[in-house]
């Protein structure tokens, strides 16, 4: 044998080597979740525990919203029918408990001293969630301001005054499965 080639033979044992062995696997990179707080704000690296039960309270205020909004347009309805006695259906599927009853003393009264509504409807100006803020059997809390200026209540044909600005703070529970308001606390305001 050559002097080179004897100088190569240890050269090529060694790419040899290095060749046939099996490269080490690759660790597949842990599944990353990105979380937003509940309130708004940065999003965070989370666990898939904490992406979960956001997914799962982030379905609990988009089904809070429609039922609000649904509820608000059933609300309209009944003030420019001049009332009801007995609660309707779509009040039934959007409140319950206090809220439910309090409504229809509302609507009660309208029908009894022959009070509508006439205008433009409520515009819905501020719907925020509210976290960390709950009532018995709540289980998501929002912000909202109903800006009822177009409308006009009118008794009998006369008129007795224009719509408000009720800023409240609403409360959803779960009843019989669904999303329904339970709760609010209100005020009037100037503005939204």
């Amino acid at each position: 044998m050559q002097a080179w080639s004897r100088r190569l033979l240890p050269v090529l044992a060694l790419v040899v080597a290095v060749g046939c062995t099996p490269a080490a696997p690759t660790p597949s990179p842990l599944p990353s979740f990105r979380c937003t707080p509940e309130a708004g704000g940065a999003e965070f690296d989370c666990s898939q525990a904490q992406y979960d039960e956001m997914v799962a309270k982030d379905a609990l205020y988009a089904e809070a919203e429609a039922v609000y909004r649904k509820f608000l347009a059933e609300d309209t309805r009944i003030m420019r029918a001049g009332g009801v006695a007995e609660p309707t259906e779509v009040i039934l599927e959007t409140t319950s408990g206090a809220f439910l009853e309090d409504v229809m003393t509302l609507y009660r009264s309208l029908s009894e001293n022959k009070s509508v509504a006439e205008g433009d409807d409520p515009v819905l100006r501020v719907f925020q969630r509210a976290p960390g803020r709950t009532k018995t059997g709540s289980v998501v809390s929002v912000t909202t301001c109903v800006d009822s200026t177009g409308l006009q209540f009118l008794r009998d044909g006369e008129a007795v005054g224009p719509g408000l600005i009720a800023l409240d703070e609403n409360y959803f529970g779960l009843v019989d499965g669904q999303i329904r308001i339970i709760g609010a606390d209100g005020k009037l305001v100037n503005e939204c």
